[in-house]
């Protein structure tokens, strides 16, 4: 054997592993909520139970305490879009800002975004939660997105794309034809670094889909709850005395809904970055 073949050979071994290593979790999720709570824990671990126990595991789990599950959904996609959105919007004008424009503090300022990387985000939460309760947006949507929305890394990312993927020459002709500065970037920066604003929306995206820390110090209510803290407070209730049934389904089964959006957005999240990265490269040349 050639030590090219025997390089190749592994590199697809160590390959092989990481996947089973990643997908076996996935895998071993889909099997358990086919099965009951009695059968979960008579069974083989990884063979599946059959479609009538997970028709029952799904109407449990949609119909334990209400519509919670349901609720936590619709807020958990509420928290990621919106989050996503602004972030990529307010980072994208930042980082343009940075790339493009020759101001006074300049410097100092990306100094400040890149320091600002090397901050623990666990180290802010206790000064968020004072400065929401005194402004009352504690307990609320605005006070889980709002500190979301200015992103250090996200504006480093789109200052060093707009730098190589918006020319110069088309913001100089556009404001030869007497556009103003928010005219020309969003009709010419914006598409030029649409595929980084996409790689940075997906990867925010899956950021916020899955933060639990925040959440879980600013919320009281329930109803206000991520997929996250809903199915963390439940799998603690397991093993609280006096619960009237077991969770286990309930739990087993919605972390398979929680994770499904991040196996649907991965291809994408995958293509873009792959993407997003090169035409910025190629745009920098």
């Amino acid at each position: 054997m050639t030590a090219r073949r025997l390089k190749v050979m592994t590199g697809l071994t160590l390959l092989i592993i990481a996947a089973l290593f990643v997908l076996l979790p996935i895998y071993w999720l889909i099997a358990a909520s086919t099965k009951s709570t009695g059968v979960l824990f008579s069974s083989n671990t990884f063979v599946p139970s059959g479609f009538a126990s997970l028709g029952r595991n799904i109407s449990a789990l949609f119909g334990f305490q209400g519509d919670l599950f349901r609720d936590w959904i619709v807020n958990s996609v509420v928290y990621s879009v919106v989050t996503s959105c602004l972030v990529v919007y307010v980072a994208s004008l930042t980082g343009y800002t940075l790339a493009k424009f020759k101001f006074v503090g300049r410097g100092a300022l990306l100094a400040t975004v890149i320091g600002s990387l090397m901050i623990p985000s666990s180290v802010l939460i206790i000064p968020l939660f004072i400065l929401e309760r005194s402004l009352s947006l504690s307990n609320s949507y605005e006070g889980v997105i709002l500190p979301l929305i200015v992103s250090p890394f996200v504006v480093y990312f789109m200052s060093f794309y707009a730098e190589g993927a918006v020319p110069t020459s088309l913001i100089d002709a556009g404001r030869v034809d007497g556009a103003g500065e928010l005219r020309i970037f969003h009709k010419i920066a914006i598409p030029a670094m649409t595929p980084g604003l996409v790689t940075m929306f997906l990867i925010t995206f899956i950021g916020t889909w899955n933060n639990y820390f925040l959440p879980l110090v600013l919320l009281q209510n329930g109803d206000k709850y991520p997929l996250t803290v809903g199915l963390s407070i439940w799998f603690t209730d397991i093993y609280s005395s006096g619960v009237s049934q077991p969770l286990y389904p309930e739990v087993i089964l919605g972390s398979l809904v929680s994770i499904l959006p991040m196996l649907v957005l991965f291809p994408f999240l995958q293509r873009y970055v792959a993407r997003g990265l090169t035409l910025g490269a190629l745009g920098g040349e």
